[in-house]
């Protein structure tokens, strides 16, 4: 009886491979990083969905309509700091909320209609933190609606 004789290789690991619910210590060994090129893993588009667009702080946010918007808006510094958000709703009640780190920082409730047409100011205050931006989402329930703010830099 013959037998084969020589050492066997182990193939790659590419990433579909993987069980991302089962990440643990030394669950990415072996893993083929050049298979990675091409993947959404970059900006985690496909586990979480396309990043938010980016503006520089003093820039105007102009609407994006019905629906949810987000946009990442770049400070210039990390928390602890503040900055003022001006925002105008016109006459459709809109909801801006701002977020930092992932956590929840200002939420302006339901804003706007044909008496005020929902213009308003607010000073966000920003905990420490390492992240030099802030994302702002803006959801606007209603067909037509129209919108607008800035996130002005912090002073």
């Amino acid at each position: 009886m013959a037998t084969a004789t020589g050492t066997a290789s182990a193939s790659p690991r590419q990433p579909a491979d993987l069980d991302f619910g089962s990440l643990g210590p030394g669950s990415l060994e072996g893993l083929d990083l050049g298979s990675l090129e091409g993947l959404p893993f970059g900006s985690l588009d496909g586990l979480f969905g396309p990043s938010p667009p980016v503006q520089q702080c003093n820039q105007q946010t102009k609407s994006g309509g019905e629906g949810v918007t987000e946009t990442r808006h770049i400070l210039g510094r990390t928390g602890p700091t503040a900055f003022t958000l001006d925002y105008e709703t016109v006459n459709q009640p809109d909801e801006i909320k701002v977020f930092y780190q992932g956590r929840l920082v200002h939420n302006t409730g339901y804003v706007g209609d044909n008496l005020n047409e929902g213009t308003g100011s607010a000073r966000v205050t920003l905990p420490p933190g390492a992240q030099n931006y802030v994302v702002v989402r803006v959801t606007g329930p209603e067909e037509g609606t129209v919108w607008e703010y800035t996130v002005h830099c912090p002073t």
